[in-house]
């Protein structure tokens, strides 16, 4: 795992859990679903990560 990977997963986390806190503290129907499209977006964005990491643990490997 190199040092981007980190750097993106953490600023991932935290756009996240802004989402979830946007969602959470909404009065009108826009920011909730803002905030929800935007946490669904990072997960999806952290899995990406994830997979791009295994995927190059497994092309190193050979395999």
């Amino acid at each position: 795992m190199n040092a981007s990977t980190v750097v993106f997963g953490a600023f991932g986390v935290v756009f996240a859990l802004l989402g979830l806190f946007m969602a959470a503290a909404a009065k009108d129907p826009g920011f909730y679903v803002s905030g929800l499209i935007l946490f669904v977006s990072f997960v999806l964005f952290l899995f990406k990560l994830v997979q791009g990491h295994f995927d190059r643990q497994d092309t190193a490997k050979g395999d």
